[in-house]
């Protein structure tokens, strides 16, 4: 009798970790419910070279921002250098996709004809354009 009641016992433990085993395998085949592609990237001091439509650029910014695939902010001090020119300034939004970039706040662009100041621009890298907002000052290099 004792040994009957040992072999149910023992087939009772059985089946419930058997059981339990089923249900930790279900329960880690959940689908996850966040999409980490989502999420903002932060990185700060950033540096980097981007390679563009229009050749190569400097990318590089106190706090660098991934806002999605397409869309970066570079916030704080930040500045943009190619071969053509170099511009610095503050909170520049970059449109990967459309290769556009632009800030509002005020901006000092540097190339072989001098220094010209703005209070915002906008560059559409595809045209060859910069488009300057506000009060500009050119100083040309004598």
């Amino acid at each position: 009798m004792i040994e009957f009641i040992s072999k149910k016992i023992i087939n009772i433990l059985i089946i419930f970790a058997l059981v339990l085993q089923v249900i930790i395998y279900l329960y880690n085949q959940r689908p996850l419910i966040t999409n980490f592609s989502k999420k903002q990237i932060t990185v700060e001091n950033f540096s980097t070279i981007a390679l563009s439509n229009s050749g190569i650029t400097k990318i590089g910014s106190e706090k660098l921002n991934k806002i999605d695939e397409d869309n970066i902010y570079l916030e704080g001090k930040s500045f943009l250098e190619n071969k053509e020119y170099k511009i610095y300034g503050n909170n520049i939004n970059i449109s990967l996709s459309e290769e556009i970039s632009s800030s509002n706040e005020a901006v000092e662009v540097v190339n072989s004809m001098g220094i010209l100041s703005a209070q915002g621009f906008k560059s559409i890298e595809n045209e060859g354009k910069i488009i300057f907002k506000g009060k500009v000052k050119l100083i040309l290099n004598d």
